[in-house]
C-alpha cells in the first residue's frame, strides 16, 4: 500500500500536510544528526559542508542564525546521548530508533511559542518525554511502544510491536519475519477489545516499513530510510531521510482513535463506555445508528462498565469476522456487551435482531441497544451490541446440576435442544439463516433458552421483514447480503459444530445445517458431563484440518452405535429417542445413509425435509415437553421443560428442498 493510501484511509492527509510544513524544520535538524549504519554498525555521519549548506537553503531560504534548522541544531546540541554509535545489529537499530524520539523532544525546544501550541497536542505527544520501547517478552517482541499510562509490558499495553532486522530486505517480506509479525498482530486483537487495525514498525537495516495487519488482510506501507549508508553523505541522501522521520513522529503523534483503535485507550482499556448517538445529516427523519465512543472516568446512567476479568473467553480468529464479549452492568442491570468486526458485504447482527422482532421469533435475546461505530475501516465495519444477559451455554448450565442423574441431565439437555430447534424452523420460516449455531449460541438462564449470536446470519430473497428498511437504517446494501442461504466464506464458522457439508467447503447452507449443529452441541454438552476432566470436545474434534473431522463425523454418525463413537456413554431413553430420531432426519434420505456423501462432496444435495421436521416438531411438543424435567430444588423447571414456540405452517412451503449447491 502506498504511503498516500494509508493516509487517505485514516482521513489524515491535509493533517500531515500541515504537520510536515509545519515542523520541517525538526526533521531537517535530526536528519542532519543521522546516523550511518555502515557494515552493520551504527556510525557517527557528517554531512559535508556544502551539502549543509544547499540543504538549509532549500529548507529556510537562509542560513543565518535565526533559520528554522539552526534553531533546532541549537536545540539539539544539548542532546548528547549517542551511545547507540558504535553498537551493531539489532541493539544498535532499536538505541537509535529511541534517539530519533529522544531528539525530538529536544528540538521542540527551540520551537516559537505559537509553534509549540501547534506541535500535536494528544496523548502521544508526552511519550516524547517518558515513551518507553517496552519488551513483551510474553511474545519474545524485539520492543513495543506503550500507551501513555501503561508501563507494564504487556500485550494490553502495546501499541507498535516493533520488529528489527539487521539487513535490509528485499520487497518480499521473509516467511519467518511475517510469522511472527502476524503472530503478534494476533496477539494484541486478542488483548486489546477496540482495536481497528494493529501497526507493526518494522525496522529492517537502514529502512522503515509500517506493515498494517487489518481484519481483512496486511498491507506494507514502506516509510523510507532512516540512517545513512555513508559516513559522509550528501544532499541527494537528506531528503529521503528527513522524509522517513516525518512519517514516524506524525503516526507516532496521533492519538489512539486515529491510529489503530475506534476509541481513546491512552488512559486504560477498561473502565466505562459511553456510546455516542451521532445524526446521519443524509436523513434527519432516521434513527441514528452511527456513534462514538468515549471512555470516561466515572460511571454514569447512560454508560456501560467493562473491566477485563468479565470477558466472555472465546477463540479470537486472526483473520475474518470477529468478536469481543464482555458481562457488563448497564444501569444497575447485568447485561452482555458484543464488540464486533463485520466485512461490510455482511448483515449488521443489530439488523438481524430488528428483523427477528419483526417476525416474532421465540427464544432470541432481547436487545437494550446497538449502533454501528465505523462504518468501513479496511472493508469491515465495527458495531456493539447490548443485549439482555441470557445465561450460560448448555454444558455449563448441566454442570451446575451435577446433583441430578445422568437421566435428569440428558432430559434437560433434550428440552434445551428441542426449543433451539423451534427458534432455528422459525427463523428460517421468516426467511432467516443462523448459520453458526456453537455451544455459545444455545444459552441457558433461570430455565430459559435463548438463542444469541446472530452475527453470521443470512436473509433470503424472500425473508418475510422488510429487508428495505433494514438495509436504510443500518448502511447495508440489501442486494449483497441477500444471498438465500450462499456463505462468501464458510471457514469463519466453529469447526467443532459445523455441519459436514460446511466442513468440506459447501457454499450453501440450509436449515438443516442449522439443526445439525444444534445436534452436535446437545452432544457434546452431554459427552462433557461423562468425561473427567472434560476435554476439548467429542471424538473427532482433536482431528486435524476441516475434511478430517468431516470424515470422522460421517464415520461416527453411519455407526449403529454411533453416541458411544461420539463419546456419549450414557444417556436418558428421551434423549436417545430425540438424537435418533434427528440422526435420521439430518442423515437419512429415501432409506439410505448419506453421510460419506456429505463428507465426500460439497455439492452434494441434501433435500430440506420440511414437512418431516414438522412431524418431528409435533412429536416433540408431545413426548419432550408433555413433562417438565426435574431441578436439582426437586420442583418442574417453569421454561425449559415447556415449549414456547407454536410451530406454524411454513410460509414459504414451496421451499422443500434445498436448492442445488454453487461451485
Amino acid at each position: 500500500m502506498p504511503f498516500e493510501a494509508l493516509l487517505a484511509v485514516l482521513c489524515v492527509e491535509d493533517e500531515y500536510e500541515a504537520f510536515k510544513h509545519r515542523f520541517s524544520g525538526i526533521f531537517a535538524a535530526i536528519a542532519l544528526r543521522a546516523i550511518a549504519y555502515v557494515d552493520e554498525t551504527a556510525v557517527q555521519s557528517k554531512i559535508l559542508d556544502s551539502a549543509r549548506a544547499v540543504i538549509e537553503a532549500e529548507l529556510t531560504g537562509a542560513t543565518d542564525a535565526d533559520s528554522s534548522v539552526n534553531a533546532q541544531l541549537r536545540s539539539l546540541d544539548s542532546y548528547k546521548a549517542l551511545e547507540y554509535v558504535g553498537l551493531e545489529g539489532q541493539t544498535a537499530l532499536i538505541r537509535y530508533c529511541k534517539g530519533i524520539l529522544e531528539m525530538a523532544r529536544y528540538a521542540t525546544a527551540g520551537l516559537s511559542s505559537d509553534e509549540c501550541k501547534a506541535w500535536p497536542n494528544n496523548p502521544y505527544a508526552n511519550l516524547l518525554n517518558s515513551y518507553n520501547l517496552m519488551s513483551c517478552q510474553e511474545h519474545n517482541m524485539d520492543e513495543a511502544l506503550g500507551y501513555t499510562k501503561h508501563f507494564y509490558g504487556k500485550l494490553v499495553d502495546a501499541h507498535i510491536p516493533i520488529v528489527v532486522q539487521p539487513t535490509t530486505l528485499a520487497d518480499e517480506i521473509p516467511d519467518s519475519v511475517f510469522g511472527e509479525m502476524a503472530d503478534y498482530a494476533h496477539a494484541i486483537w486478542t488483548f486489546q477489545p477496540t482495536r481497528l487495525f494493529v501497526p507493526v514498525l518494522l525496522i529492517h537495516g537502514i529502512q522503515l516499513s509500517l506493515v498494517v495487519f487489518t481484519r481483512k488482510g496486511w498491507h506494507n506501507v514502506g516509510l523510507g530510510p532512516f540512517a545513512y549508508t555513508d559516513i559522509q553523505p550528501d544532499s541527494r541522501d537528506f531528503d529521503p531521510l528527513s522524509g522517513t522521520i516525518c512519517k514516524l513522529l506524525y503516526f507516532l503523534s496521533l492519538p489512539p482513535q486515529k491510529f489503530g483503535h475506534f476509541c481513546d485507550v491512552s488512559r486504560r482499556i477498561w473502565g466505562d463506555y459511553e456510546f455516542v448517538r451521532r445524526r446521519d445529516s443524509t436523513d434527519e427523519d432516521q434513527d441514528p445508528v452511527l456513534v462514538d465512543v468515549n471512555i470516561s472516568k466515572y460511571s454514569t446512567d447512560s454508560s456501560i462498565t467493562i473491566a477485563n476479568e468479565c470477558r466472555i473467553e472465546q477463540t479470537i480468529n486472526s483473520r475474518g469476522r470477529m468478536a469481543h464479549k464482555f458481562r457488563v452492568k448497564h444501569r444497575g442491570e447485568r447485561a452482555i456487551l458484543k464488540l464486533s468486526w463485520t466485512p461490510v458485504k455482511q448483515l449488521p447482527e443489530s439488523a438481524v435482531y430488528d428483523a427477528l422482532k419483526a417476525a416474532n421469533i421465540p427464544s432470541t435475546p432481547s436487545v437494550i441497544d446497538s449502533g454501528i461505530i465505523v462504518k468501513n475501516s479496511f472493508g469491515y465495519r465495527v458495531e456493539y451490541l447490548l443485549i439482555e444477559d441470557c445465561g450460560v451455554p448448555l454444558v455449563e448450565y448441566l454442570q451446575a446440576q451435577l446433583t441430578l442423574g445422568i437421566d435428569e441431565l440428558s432430559d434437560i439437555a433434550a428440552s434445551v435442544m428441542s426449543q433451539a430447534v423451534e427458534c432455528i424452523y422459525s427463523a428460517w420460516n421468516a426467511g432467516i439463516l443462523h448459520c453458526n449455531i456453537t455451544a455459545d449460541s444455545i444459552v441457558v438462564k433461570d430455565s430459559r433458552v435463548t438463542i444469541p449470536d446472530w452475527g453470521h446470519a443470512k436473509f433470503a430473497k424472500d425473508c418475510a421483514v422488510d429487508v428495505d428498511t433494514l438495509a436504510a437504517k443500518w448502511l447495508f446494501d440489501k442486494n449483497k447480503v441477500a444471498g438465500d442461504g450462499d456463505c462468501d466464506a464458510p471457514t469463519t464458522v466453529t469447526p467443532l459444530y459445523a455441519s459436514i457439508p460446511v466442513l468440506v467447503g459447501a457454499t450453501q447452507r440450509s436449515i438443516v445445517d442449522d439443526v445439525e449443529s444444534a445436534f452436535f452441541v446437545a452432544m457434546d454438552a452431554l459427552y462433557k458431563l461423562q468425561v473427567d476432566p472434560p476435554v476439548v470436545g467429542m471424538v473427532g474434534a482433536e482431528v486435524g484440518g476441516r475434511k478430517s473431522l468431516a470424515f470422522m463425523r460421517a464415520g461416527c454418525m453411519g455407526h449403529y452405535r454411533y453416541m458411544e463413537a461420539v463419546g456419549v456413554a450414557k444417556c436418558s431413553e428421551l434423549f436417545a429417542w430425540l438424537t435418533d430420531t434427528f440422526r435420521e432426519y439430518l442423515f437419512v434420505r429415501n432409506g439410505e445413509y448419506i453421510g460419506r456423501d456429505l463428507a465426500i462432496d460439497p455439492e452434494f444435495e441434501r433435500t430440506v425435509e420440511i414437512q418431516q421436521l414438522e412431524r418431528i416438531l409435533v412429536q416433540i411438543k408431545e413426548r419432550v415437553f408433555g413433562e417438565s424435567p426435574v431441578s436439582n430444588t426437586g420442583k418442574k423447571q417453569s421454561q425449559v421443560g415447556k415449549s414456547s414456540t407454536s410451530v406454524k405452517a411454513p410460509r414459504r412451503s414451496k421451499r422443500l428442498q434445498s436448492k442445488k449447491r454453487r461451485r
